[in-house]
Protein backbone atom coordinates (compact mmCIF):
# COMPACT_ATOMS: atom_id res chain seq x y z
CA UNK A 1 0.00 0.00 0.00
CA UNK A 2 2.83 2.41 0.86
CA UNK A 3 4.49 1.73 -2.49
CA UNK A 4 1.28 2.68 -4.30
CA UNK A 5 0.96 5.86 -2.21
CA UNK A 6 4.51 6.87 -3.14
CA UNK A 7 3.78 5.99 -6.78
CA UNK A 8 0.70 8.22 -6.96
CA UNK A 9 2.37 11.08 -5.08
CA UNK A 10 5.22 10.89 -7.59
CA UNK A 11 2.84 10.98 -10.55
CA UNK A 12 0.57 13.74 -9.21
CA UNK A 13 2.74 16.67 -8.05
CA UNK A 14 -0.26 18.88 -7.18
CA UNK A 15 -1.56 16.20 -4.81
CA UNK A 16 1.92 15.88 -3.30
CA UNK A 17 2.12 19.65 -2.85
CA UNK A 18 -1.25 19.81 -1.05
CA UNK A 19 -0.22 16.85 1.10
CA UNK A 20 3.08 18.52 2.09
CA UNK A 21 1.22 21.75 2.91
CA UNK A 22 -1.16 19.83 5.19
CA UNK A 23 1.77 18.08 6.88
CA UNK A 24 3.55 21.40 7.46
CA UNK A 25 0.38 22.98 8.86
CA UNK A 26 -0.70 20.14 11.14
CA UNK A 27 2.66 18.79 12.23
CA UNK A 28 4.32 22.06 13.21
CA UNK A 29 6.11 20.56 16.19
CA UNK A 30 8.56 17.67 16.44
CA UNK A 31 6.24 15.80 18.78
CA UNK A 32 3.28 14.27 16.96
CA UNK A 33 0.20 13.52 19.03
CA UNK A 34 -2.67 11.19 18.29
CA UNK A 35 -4.93 14.24 17.83
CA UNK A 36 -2.60 15.51 15.10
CA UNK A 37 -3.26 12.35 13.08
CA UNK A 38 -7.01 13.03 13.11
CA UNK A 39 -6.33 16.43 11.52
CA UNK A 40 -4.60 14.89 8.48
CA UNK A 41 -7.81 14.73 6.45
CA UNK A 42 -6.20 15.18 3.03
CA UNK A 43 -3.72 12.44 3.89
CA UNK A 44 -6.67 10.18 4.69
CA UNK A 45 -8.28 11.14 1.37
CA UNK A 46 -5.08 10.19 -0.48
CA UNK A 47 -4.96 6.81 1.25
CA UNK A 48 -8.62 6.15 0.39
CA UNK A 49 -8.16 7.14 -3.25
CA UNK A 50 -5.01 5.01 -3.62
CA UNK A 51 -6.89 2.09 -2.06
CA UNK A 52 -9.77 2.63 -4.46
CA UNK A 53 -7.35 2.34 -7.39
CA UNK A 54 -5.20 -0.45 -5.94
CA UNK A 55 -7.23 -2.42 -3.38
CA UNK A 56 -5.25 -4.77 -1.18
CA UNK A 57 -7.87 -7.43 -1.83
CA UNK A 58 -9.35 -7.78 -5.32
CA UNK A 59 -12.38 -9.62 -3.95
CA UNK A 60 -14.09 -10.13 -0.62
CA UNK A 61 -16.10 -13.14 0.44
CA UNK A 62 -19.33 -13.18 2.40
CA UNK A 63 -21.74 -15.88 3.57
CA UNK A 64 -25.38 -14.98 4.11
CA UNK A 65 -26.78 -15.95 7.50
CA UNK A 66 -30.38 -16.29 6.41
CA UNK A 67 -32.38 -17.12 3.31
CA UNK A 68 -32.77 -14.15 1.00
CA UNK A 69 -34.22 -13.10 -2.37
CA UNK A 70 -32.00 -10.79 -4.43
CA UNK A 71 -33.15 -9.58 -7.86
CA UNK A 72 -35.60 -12.44 -8.12
CA UNK A 73 -33.13 -15.17 -7.18
CA UNK A 74 -33.59 -17.29 -4.06
CA UNK A 75 -30.40 -17.68 -2.04
CA UNK A 76 -30.49 -20.30 0.74
CA UNK A 77 -28.89 -19.67 4.11
CA UNK A 78 -25.14 -20.34 4.05
CA UNK A 79 -24.62 -19.31 0.42
CA UNK A 80 -21.05 -18.15 -0.18
CA UNK A 81 -20.61 -14.99 -2.26
CA UNK A 82 -17.42 -13.63 -3.77
CA UNK A 83 -17.62 -9.91 -4.47
CA UNK A 84 -15.19 -8.58 -7.09
CA UNK A 85 -14.14 -5.50 -5.19
CA UNK A 86 -11.92 -4.09 -7.93
CA UNK A 87 -14.95 -3.80 -10.25
CA UNK A 88 -16.98 -1.97 -7.60
CA UNK A 89 -14.23 0.65 -7.38
CA UNK A 90 -14.53 1.26 -11.15
CA UNK A 91 -18.32 1.42 -11.55
CA UNK A 92 -19.37 4.54 -13.42
CA UNK A 93 -22.70 4.58 -11.63
CA UNK A 94 -20.93 4.78 -8.23
CA UNK A 95 -17.89 6.93 -9.02
CA UNK A 96 -17.48 10.17 -10.97
CA UNK A 97 -14.79 9.61 -13.60
CA UNK A 98 -13.71 6.33 -11.92
CA UNK A 99 -10.39 5.94 -13.75
CA UNK A 100 -9.17 9.37 -12.63
CA UNK A 101 -6.97 9.65 -9.53
CA UNK A 102 -8.45 12.43 -7.41
CA UNK A 103 -8.29 12.38 -3.59
CA UNK A 104 -10.83 15.23 -3.51
CA UNK A 105 -13.58 12.65 -3.99
CA UNK A 106 -12.90 11.64 -0.35
CA UNK A 107 -11.87 15.03 1.05
CA UNK A 108 -14.72 16.73 2.91
CA UNK A 109 -17.18 14.86 0.72
CA UNK A 110 -20.25 16.53 2.22
CA UNK A 111 -19.05 19.88 0.84
CA UNK A 112 -18.31 18.70 -2.71
CA UNK A 113 -20.87 19.37 -5.41
CA UNK A 114 -18.68 17.77 -8.07
CA UNK A 115 -18.76 14.27 -6.62
CA UNK A 116 -22.48 13.66 -6.25
CA UNK A 117 -22.19 9.91 -6.98
CA UNK A 118 -19.61 9.49 -4.25
CA UNK A 119 -21.75 11.39 -1.79
CA UNK A 120 -24.66 9.08 -2.57
CA UNK A 121 -22.89 5.69 -2.77
CA UNK A 122 -19.55 5.87 -0.98
CA UNK A 123 -20.78 4.47 2.34
CA UNK A 124 -22.17 1.40 0.55
CA UNK A 125 -19.53 0.88 -2.12
CA UNK A 126 -16.24 1.78 -0.42
CA UNK A 127 -14.91 -0.67 2.11
CA UNK A 128 -11.36 -1.02 3.28
CA UNK A 129 -10.36 -4.53 4.34
CA UNK A 130 -14.00 -5.59 4.03
CA UNK A 131 -15.35 -3.11 6.60
CA UNK A 132 -17.60 -0.16 5.77
CA UNK A 133 -15.80 3.12 6.22
CA UNK A 134 -17.10 6.36 7.63
CA UNK A 135 -15.45 9.05 5.58
CA UNK A 136 -14.66 12.69 6.29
Amino acid sequence: MFCFIVYYLGHYPMVKQRFRKELNTVLKTKFITYNDLDKLQYCDAIINEVYRHCPVFSSINRVNVEKDVIRGFDWPEGTSFSIFYYAIMRRKDYWTDPEKFDPDRFYKIEEKGKYLLEKQYVKKSFTMFGENMILN
